[in-house]
C-alpha cells in the first residue's frame, strides 16, 4: 500500500465515518502565511472546530525519521503555539501496535491509526492521541485551510486529465 492510497483511505474516515465538515490533503500544518513546520498529510476540522492532523507513514522506519521534524518539537512541548489539537500517525494495520508502543517513547502526544488498505471502514483506532492545548482555530486559518485544499483538488483533477489523455492516446476507453 502506497501513502497516496492511505492518504485518500484516512481522508475519507475522517469525512465519512467520523463525520468532520473539513478535510484538507498536503495542507500547511500551521496554517500560517509562512510555514516552518512543513505540510500536514491530512489535515481536519472536526464538528467542534478542533484542528486534527494525521501523518501517514508506510513503514517503521518512515516513522521513525519523522522525529526529526521541526513539528514534532513544538507538538511535543504542547505550549499553545501549535494550532493541532490532536495528532494521529496513520499506518498499515501490520506495524499499527508496534508504533503505538513506540509513540510512548518517540512521539507520547500521538495516536495511531491502523488500516488495511480497504476503504474508510477499515481504520482502527490503535491508541488515543493526548488532547493538547491549542487556541480555537481563526476564520482566517479555516480560510487559508479550505484554499490549500482547493489547491490539492485542481491539482489532482490536472492529473486525472492527463492520465485519461495519455490512456487515450495509448487506445484505451
Amino acid at each position: 500500500m502506497n501513502s497516496d492510497k492511505m492518504k485518500a483511505i484516512i481522508a475519507s474516515y475522517w469525512r465519512y465515518v467520523r463525520q468532520c465538515p473539513m478535510v484538507a490533503l498536503e495542507a500547511n500544518c500551521q496554517l500560517e502565511a509562512f510555514n516552518d513546520g512543513g505540510q500536514a498529510d491530512v489535515l481536519v476540522i472536526s464538528k467542534d472546530g478542533l484542528l486534527i492532523e494525521t501523518e501517514v507513514k508506510v513503514s517503521l522506519d518512515d516513522f521513525r525519521r519523522d522525529r526529526h521534524k521541526l513539528k514534532h518539537r513544538h507538538l511535543k512541548e504542547n505550549d499553545g503555539r501549535w494550532p493541532t489539537h490532536y495528532f494521529y500517525f496513520a499506518v498499515p494495520y501490520v506495524i499499527a501496535n508496534k508504533v503505538g508502543m513506540l509513540c510512548e517513547q518517540l512521539y507520547p502526544y500521538a495516536g495511531v491509526l491502523g488500516t488495511r488498505g480497504g476503504d474508510e471502514y477499515d481504520v482502527e483506532v490503535y491508541r488515543q492521541p493526548r488532547v493538547r492545548i491549542a487556541k480555537k482555530l481563526s476564520l482566517l486559518q479555516v480560510t487559508r485551510m479550505a484554499r490549500e485544499q482547493s489547491a490539492t483538488l485542481c491539482r489532482l483533477a490536472k492529473e486525472v486529465a492527463e492520465l485519461r489523455a495519455k490512456r487515450a492516446e495509448l487506445g484505451g476507453n
